[in-house]
């Protein structure tokens, strides 16, 4: 006698299951994508931000004289700023010369701060970071050699260091605020 089977091949039901497994699956993995390209933007602009205040520090390390003219361009909003009645850009006190830009040399060291201040706050907004220095120096330092704090902060982060404000890169302390995105660097 031969043996029938009753069933002839793959219910509806058994294949709608495998695709409700695939879909949950497939799901998972674009969350798990999405997540793995939102860290790498994030690391992105990190290492933007460390770059750029890197950048700054240096500058004023270069001109200790011209720190409070560096200071002074960076944390303000204009492109031109007039020292000694002289009109300021970031593309101020440059000659070319054989197609090589060097410094010119009627230019004052608060000039150049200025012009400095004015660059590393054009390249950062260029990268969609804002920079800044802390008006008075790093919370909690004193001493002989005033410190300054560079802050660079992106997204709906602000620069600056309040207790009170929710989109503030830290509290007056110079804790960062929780969900915060921004850097602060000593500098000195």
């Amino acid at each position: 006698m031969k043996n029938v089977s009753q069933q002839q091949g793959v219910g509806l039901v058994e294949v709608l299951v495998a695709l409700l497994l695939l879909a949950v699956a497939v799901l998972g993995f674009t969350a798990m994508q999405m997540s793995a390209v939102k860290a790498t933007d994030e690391s992105l602009m990190r290492t933007r931000a460390l770059t750029i205040m890197r950048g700054g520090a240096e500058i004023m390390r270069t001109n200790p004289d011209g720190i409070s003219a560096f200071k002074t361009a960076i944390n303000g909003t204009a492109d031109a700023v007039t020292i000694d009645g002289t009109s300021i850009t970031k593309d101020s006190c440059i000659k070319n010369t054989n197609t090589v830009p060097v410094a010119a040399d009627s230019c004052t060291l608060a000039q150049l701060a200025t012009r400095d201040g004015l660059l590393v706050r054009s390249y950062a907004s260029a990268n969609d970071i804002t920079i800044g220095l802390v008006p008075n120096g790093c919370p909690g330092t004193s001493g002989k050699q005033e410190r300054q704090c560079f802050v660079a902060s992106w997204g709906d982060t602000t620069i600056t260091l309040d207790n009170s404000l929710s989109t503030a890169c830290a509290n007056a302390d110079g804790t960062y605020k929780n969900g915060a995105e921004c850097f602060i660097m000593e500098a000195y």
